[in-house]
């Protein structure tokens, strides 16, 4: 027997129902991580962010930041140096020894 493919529910209150199951997975993802609160950049030192961005940048290569999906941890992204790529950085581990370390990968050591 042919049945025919369910049909999206695309009306403002099935996206309102899939708007509202996405904040209670997100929700309950934080939860499980351990940490409630979301990803948040204001929590870096905006020097590391500045030496980060300059020893990517000096080698011709883009950094993005950006935060995963949910919200629940930051996201950065790396163009330039081979195939790109994304590292994800959980709200419970420090961000600014992450950006130390890519600081310290894409150093310039000509000199």
């Amino acid at each position: 027997m042919n049945v025919p493919p369910k049909k999206d529910d695309n009306s403002p209150r099935g996206n309102a129902i899939r708007a509202d199951i996405a904040r209670q997975q997100a929700t309950h993802r934080r939860r499980n991580r351990g940490k409630v609160d979301s990803a948040d950049w204001k929590e870096a030192t905006p020097d590391k962010l500045a030496k980060a961005i300059i020893a990517v940048t000096s080698h011709g290569f883009a950094i993005r930041f950006g935060y995963t999906r949910d919200g629940g941890a930051f996201a950065v992204g790396i163009l330039g140096d081979g195939e790109p790529f994304t590292e994800f950085i959980r709200p419970t581990e420090d961000v600014d020894l992450f950006l130390d370390g890519v600081s310290e990968d894409y150093a310039d050591t000509e000199g």
